[in-house]
């Protein structure tokens, strides 16, 4: 902790817990998590586990949103729609520009990922969602449909399975 990577109000995560740093004592450190809750991570764990800090030299970061669409939409075009949402919003740096990844082929999408630096990542999860309302305006302006999974079945036998049913319905009408 003399090296100093977290001091109070930085973001970290350590293990599984996460939040801001609120006071660093002598043998343990308070981090209010997003829920408001104090968790004491004692001081040995923090300089044993990796740590990862968020905000310990600026609070720029990175936010990446997924976005799967329907197969036979024109790909190109869900690249453009993604970057026009993406520069629309105040809080998106204009460099390092935003970009827009095709992920590949999913069961029942196409899939996207839409990546953007943001000023303030403490503000993550406003942005992302300003991003999502702005992406599902933009895509049903445009006629994008954004699947739901689907599955077809198969029904392997179906007449021995016909022939099963109407057997068990037979027996007990007796």
């Amino acid at each position: 902790l003399f090296e100093r990577p977290i001091k109070v109000g930085d973001w970290v995560v350590v293990g599984d817990k996460q939040g801001h740093v609120k006071k660093i004592k002598v043998r343990a450190t308070e981090i209010q998590t997003f829920d408001r809750a104090s968790v004491f991570i004692p001081n040995s764990e923090l300089i044993s586990q990796p740590l990862l800090n968020w905000t310990h030299a600026d609070k720029t970061g990175r936010i990446i949103i997924p976005v799967g669409v329907a197969y036979g939409v024109e790909t190109r075009k869900v690249r453009d729609l993604l970057l026009e949402v993406a520069a629309a919003h105040t809080s998106v740096f204009k460099s390092p520009a935003p970009s827009v990844l095709f992920k590949g082929f999913g069961d029942s999408s196409l899939s996207f990922e839409l990546r953007a630096f943001i000023q303030d990542i403490d503000q993550v999860a406003v942005i992302s969602s300003d991003l999502c309302f702005a992406i599902d305006a933009t895509f049903r302006k445009n006629g994008i449909e954004i699947p739901f999974p689907q599955q077809d079945v198969h029904w392997k036998d179906i007449d021995k399975l016909e022939n099963i049913v109407k057997k068990i319905v037979g027996e007990s009408k007796k």
